[in-house]
């Protein structure tokens, strides 16, 4: 015979039903805490796999870097290669360049014999239309003395100056070829010329002093009358005074009696200069 199941009261269904919403919580907190598990380890996971390929880049790269500077040692040297390459440097410009420069400096402190001669440049100007140079003349003095000065305004002094000794050292003049005479005012274009330099030959023109070569170069400590003559009969004459160092002194200049020129204008207290003396034996001696 069976025995009848208990009756259960109600205390007893409330505190059941206690019970089994306690096991629901239990449950719903494990899978929660299940599923922070997961995604936690599946961060950590993701973190570690982007870790990996930026360390293994990094590694990359500075194998890359140690094996480029292993090939090419030249960009970086021992402090004794260092020494040796200044050392070597050192000596290459040591015996050449040092004896090439004493060389130059003694040339210099020779009065600079390896140095071109100084040059003179003189402007020709036209007042005619259709004017044209007609002759050019070079004329060599070794002394000078004021004879007088004059004041010309406020600011512009003259001074007139008497050169010692005259000798033509150049002389050209156009080049007519077959003709004898020169061509008329306005037919000779080709000879207004607008500068002449001193030696240099102008194109179409021919030298009649010297007979040949060169004319002997400018010298220092004398003076040099350019006289200009253009084929309208008009005159221009500029006076230079090499200095010593090859630099020029020059003056627009009008002729007066004799040798004496009126320079314009302000002369340098320099610019006169005394001939030189005459060396005992009776042969002139310039310096």
């Amino acid at each position: 015979m069976s025995r009848p199941a208990p009756e259960t009261g109600p205390a007893i269904r409330a505190a059941s039903a206690i019970c089994d919403a306690r096991r629901v919580r239990c449950c719903m907190v494990a899978a929660i805490m299940s599923i922070l598990a997961f995604g936690l380890a599946a961060c950590a996971g993701l973190h570690r796999g982007q870790s990996a390929p930026s360390a293994a880049s990094n590694a990359s790269a500075s194998s890359s870097a140690n094996s480029s500077a292993e090939g090419t040692p030249a960009a970086e040297s021992s402090p004794g290669e260092a020494g040796a390459g200044a050392g070597a440097s050192d000596a290459s410009g040591a015996p050449g360049e040092q004896g090439d420069g004493g060389q130059a400096a003694g040339a210099e402190a020779a009065g600079g014999a390896g140095a071109p001669p100084p040059g003179a440049t003189v402007s020709i100007t036209y007042a005619h239309r259709g004017d044209y140079l007609a002759a050019l003349s070079v004329s060599k003095f070794n002394g000078a003395e004021v004879v007088e000065t004059r004041g010309l305004d406020a600011q512009h002094v003259a001074s007139v100056i008497r050169f010692d000794g005259g000798i033509t050292v150049w002389e050209i003049k156009p080049d007519t070829g077959m003709f004898s005479k020169l061509p008329v005012v306005g037919s000779g274009s080709k000879y207004a010329v607008k500068s002449v330099t001193y030696g240099k030959l102008p194109e179409y023109f021919a030298q009649t002093t010297p007979d040949s070569g060169s004319p002997e170069p400018l010298e220092p400590g004398h003076y040099y009358v350019f006289a200009a003559q253009r084929a309208s009969g008009t005159m221009s004459y500029e006076v230079v005074r090499v200095e010593d160092d090859g630099s020029l002194d020059a003056y627009e200049a009008e002729p007066r009696a004799g040798t004496s020129y009126l320079l314009c204008c302000n002369v340098s207290a320099d610019f006169v200069q005394p001939p030189s003396p005459l060396v005992p034996g009776g042969a002139g001696g310039n310096p």
